[in-house]
């Protein structure tokens, strides 16, 4: 969600509109997931082997003065993701799920305000910025040949995303989610670097 698009705000009455539908929809999907959803799946502290793939991005994409207080909250969102994502594995034929692991933002965790794009407008929102992890992640897990169980296209293009359209990987707690399974066992390799998002999928 890293553009130097303009701040725009959905009108009250969507908001409004969209909480109940969110609200309705998370219900649906914690019932749904009581019995056959993705689950958390074990971690190891040092995550190794034959490396799968490897997608890098940029964390800072806006030089604007006035978007910095947005990027450096993306950058802690992104921070917070990664050391719950860090050293994942996948059995082969589980399914991993983006919120599973994340689990539902909250500031309590560390998670701070970014940009979202939401119903077409980049609005400041807790926890935004994420969908450079799910992004990076779905890239990942395409390149490295897995089934992808769920993923959700953003609502519209971000211009200078380096993820284009059809190549994106929207999430939304907790009924937007990524999912995907793999026919071999593989781990999650997530880092933050200085300037760089680093997400490597390896054979565990």
């Amino acid at each position: 969600m890293e553009t130097g698009a303009e701040h725009r705000h959905p009108a009250q009455l969507d908001m409004a509109v969209f909480a109940v539908k969110a609200s309705l929809l998370r219900i649906r999907r914690s019932v749904a997931d009581l019995g056959s959803g993705a689950h958390r799946l074990k971690r190891v502290d040092n995550p190794s082997g034959e490396l799968l793939s490897e997608v890098v991005t940029a964390l800072y994409t806006d030089d604007d003065i006035n978007e910095r207080a947005l990027q450096l909250g993306k950058v802690q969102n992104l921070r917070v993701a990664a050391q719950r994502l860090n050293g994942v594995v996948v059995p082969e034929g589980k399914v991993f799920s983006f919120w599973a692991h994340i689990g539902r933002p909250t500031r309590a965790k560390g998670f701070v305000e970014g940009r979202e794009l939401r119903q077409g407008c980049i609005i400041p929102t807790l926890a935004g910025g994420l969908c450079q992890m799910s992004n990076s992640l779905y890239r990942a897990a395409r390149e490295a040949g897995c089934e992808i169980v769920e993923r959700h296209g953003h609502t519209a293009a971000i211009p200078g995303s380096p993820f284009p359209p059809g190549d994106d990987a929207t999430v939304f707690w907790n009924y937007v989610d990524l999912r995907f399974r793999n026919s071999r066992a593989m781990a999650l390799s997530v880092k933050l670097d200085r300037d760089s998002l680093v997400v490597r999928l390896v054979g565990a």
